[in-house]
């Protein structure tokens, strides 16, 4: 998945970059307003020791920073440690103040223009501690967040995955019964079958893989896979598709549609009255509308009308179109009518 730019290393690169020179900024102005400007400006030794307890000073703050945001927070804080990563702190800060009037003994500031040092160095502490600890509190809240996301991501990839080889040995499991009553019959068209299932196992294989396909390749699949009907069925069923608009420019996800009309032949075919099968397909710029149609037939009325096709597709338009599909499913005047609408801009 695609980083966020707060999440991006130049964004972490740029906010290291604008804490540094706030923090020299503050400092800098924190020392003018504790030191007299004449000893600074009059006195070559003081001016000397002023620039050098900038420089220590932002030496020790630049590795306090570093200390609490790579070691401490990760390894205590994170660690559920709370009581021991205060404690280090606590211990670095009574570190940090030894140190500093240390440097100020052995530079010796006779006239105690720092005698104000301690404090300051306190304040300056916390603050450095508490923006690095926010800033790693919030890219663990960020790192967190992404990776929920990347779970919920993978696991749609991994069902969605699932979904689609369910459809092929579902598909394949119908349609070598159909050439197995050809062939049982030896009828001369068991070879064509056989030559049109082979051109749809290659569309599965191939094509089934990538995340979209052309609308027009779905629809030559469609049309393979009626004519293989065709081949196993009798005369008594009659199949009525009609699509509207161009499918040229429009892509979506691969083996979408078929389940439909899979499942308007397995329940709405016999070969002990006469049956209709009618699918209409509207295509424009924005949206897809599918309208497949079936008789209920007396022989199949106990099968039910949903399917395993019908169930798993539902699944799928809810992870892959979410609240961009219509699918609707109704019974009017012994027809079983599958609607679905696809908003595809």
């Amino acid at each position: 998945m695609r980083k966020s730019f707060i999440e991006s290393k130049y964004f972490n690169i740029l906010l290291h970059i604008l804490i540094w020179s706030t923090f020299f900024i503050l400092q800098t102005l924190i020392f003018q307003a504790s030191t007299p400007e004449r000893l600074i400006l009059g006195d070559e030794f003081m001016a000397k020791s002023f620039y050098y307890r900038f420089l220590f000073q932002g030496i020790i703050m630049v590795s306090l920073y570093y200390m609490n945001s790579l070691f401490y927070i990760p390894h205590l804080l994170f660690k559920n440690k709370a009581i021991k990563y205060v404690m280090v702190l606590l211990l670095t800060i009574a570190v940090i103040i030894v140190l500093d009037n240390t440097f100020n003994n052995l530079i010796e500031f006779r006239r105690r223009i720092f005698a104000k040092a301690p404090p300051i160095t306190i304040f300056i502490s916390i603050f450095i501690i508490a923006v690095s600890t926010s800033i790693k509190l919030v890219q663990k809240w960020f790192e967190h967040e992404a990776n929920q996301k990347n779970m919920v991501h993978e696991k749609t990839n991994s069902e969605l995955a699932l979904l689609k080889s369910q459809v092929n040995p579902h598909f394949l499991f119908n349609t070598l019964n159909g050439i197995y009553s050809l062939a049982n019959a030896k009828s001369d068209k068991t070879a064509h079958a056989v030559f049109k299932l082979s051109q749809l196992m290659r569309y599965m294989l191939d094509e089934s893989k990538q995340e979209f396909v052309p609308l027009s390749s779905e629809l030559d699949y469609i049309n393979t896979f009626i004519e293989l009907q065709k081949l196993r069925l009798f005369d008594n069923v009659k199949v009525d598709i009609n699509v509207k608009g161009e499918a040229d420019n429009i892509r979506i996800q691969p083996l979408l549609l078929i389940p439909f009309i899979e499942n308007a032949f397995k329940h709405g075919t016999d070969s002990t009255s006469d049956c209709m099968i009618n699918i209409d397909l509207d295509i424009n710029k924005e949206s897809i509308q599918l309208v497949v149609k079936n008789d209920i037939l007396k022989s199949r009325s106990e099968e039910g009308m949903s399917g395993f096709g019908l169930n798993n597709i539902k699944r799928r338009l809810e992870l892959e179109y979410p609240d961009k599909h219509v699918l609707v499913t109704e019974t009017i005047n012994k027809k079983f009518i599958v609607k679905l609408f696809i908003s595809i801009d």
